[in-house]
């Protein structure tokens, strides 16, 4: 059984509406706005739209980004820190905070397409933001980090700032004069004297009726002279060392996608620790990967309360856990192919996908599965929705047990199936692994 091992299996692949409608909404879905917060005091007239104007929701690519950025930042908390010091709640004279990072500083991080060689100039955003932070902390220093986003083959960067704030007094008192100008604002649903956004002349969803071109220029929070701003590579190098086995290596059991790509597995496992690719660039490039996929799991997963639900599964030395829709064994994946693949031909275009889904029908037993694809680059329109039905789940059960048995008895890479012949020209262990031939 080669690369298309589960397309034999598929008795039927309908596309189904009505989950795509909920999973859509749910994903696009905005919480209710109680208080106040310090991202709304950045750009008070831009907030003042997200609290009156709930029914103009973020465009598809917008939500996409904030989508990467929220995975990214869930999961990197967890690579360099702990549940006790991740996200930490802030309150303040009736203003409110979440800081990434709360260990012993507030720790805020920032993600972008570039990493301006002047912070306070480029990007006072941030350091407005941090400053707030350090105020309703009693801090007079935070630290800064800046990730440049890794795309088309091009490594992400990591760099790290101190910053010092010489006036948290003025800060403070900046943030009551924003919190009341807004509050008065939202109270009378008129946006007026409340200052433009630092995007005016950028793309906003709310660039029809913000009126941002005839409002009064932004002021800062922290103004240019009151901050000094450090920047600290040694926080990095502590940071690349705690990055450096998050998320990665093999325990002693396997997982379900160690069935899906067997050989790739043996290969990792037989791999020496000196040749592992363990930079932080290559690190932050493989949490920024998952923290898409992370992210829009959890939107689907909350915006639909009792919708989603994770069931454990056993094999021998395997351990999994297998995401539930209804009941219905679900692989949410996205993919940056840029045109929609006919149903029909879905099990030849994306067969470990399908591979991953005829597994995990096999060991819960369940005959349909339910693929949800996100297709990246595509502008608008971004979801499917697919039901997968399956025969013989005893057979796909039975190959699980095979390849499973061929990791646990440490047999040759060449022994096991191989990966689809794409994938090895992005694997580190091509040529070697034959997965191209």
């Amino acid at each position: 059984m080669g690369e298309l091992f589960s397309p034999q299996f598929i008795t039927g692949i309908d596309a189904n509406r009505t989950v795509k409608d909920s999973l859509t909404a749910a994903i696009g879905k905005q919480r209710a706005r109680r208080r106040l917060s310090v991202t709304d005091l950045i750009n008070p007239r831009h907030a003042f739209f997200r609290w009156t104007r709930p029914d103009i929701e973020p465009s598809p690519e917008r939500l996409q980004r904030m989508l990467e950025g929220t995975g990214f930042h869930n999961l990197f908390g967890q690579g360099v820190s702990s549940e006790e010091f991740v996200e930490q709640f802030l309150e303040w004279e009736g203003i409110v905070g979440k800081v990434d990072i709360f260990e012993t500083i507030p720790v805020e991080l920032k993600t972008t397409g570039s990493i301006p060689s002047d912070v306070p100039g480029s990007r006072p955003g941030y350091i407005d933001q941090l400053g707030m932070y350090c105020t309703m902390a009693g801090a007079r220093r935070g630290q800064l980090l800046i990730y440049k986003r890794s795309a088309y083959g091009r490594e992400g960067e990591l760099r790290a700032f101190d910053v010092t704030f010489r006036d948290p007094g003025r800060i403070a008192g900046e943030m009551r004069r924003r919190r009341d100008l807004l509050q008065n604002a939202i109270e009378k649903r008129d946006p007026d004297g409340l200052p433009c956004c630092e995007w005016v002349d950028r793309d906003c969803d709310y660039a029809g009726i913000c009126g941002c071109r005839d409002a009064p220029p932004l002021s800062r929070v922290v103004p240019r002279g009151d901050a000094e701003v450090t920047e600290n590579p040694d926080v990095v190098k502590a940071l690349a060392e705690k990055l450096r086995t998050f998320g990665e290596g093999p325990d002693a059991g396997f997982g379900l996608n160690d069935l899906v790509f067997p050989r790739k597995s043996a290969f990792e496992r037989q791999a020496d620790e000196a040749e592992e690719d363990s930079t932080v660039e290559a690190r932050l490039g493989a949490i920024q990967k998952q923290g898409f996929n992370g992210a829009l799991y959890q939107a689907i997963r909350f915006g639909e309360p009792g919708a989603f639900e994770r069931v454990p599964v056993t094999l021998r030395s395997l351990r999994g856990l297998v995401g539930t829709h209804l009941g219905r064994p679900t692989v949410l994946r996205s993919t940056k192919l840029r045109e929609m693949v006919e149903r029909d031909r879905l099990p030849q275009v994306l067969p470990h996908y399908f591979d991953r889904l005829a597994f995990e029908c096999a060991l819960t037993g369940s005959p349909a599965g339910r693929l949800v694809l996100y297709y990246e680059t595509l502008a608008g329109e971004k979801f499917m929705v697919y039901d997968i039905w399956w025969k013989n789940l005893d057979r796909i059960r039975a190959e699980a047990d095979r390849r499973l048995d061929l990791l646990e008895s440490g047999a040759p890479a060449a022994e096991l199936p191989a990966c689809p012949a794409w994938m090895a020209k992005f694997c580190k262990f091509a040529p070697g692994c034959g997965c191209g031939d």
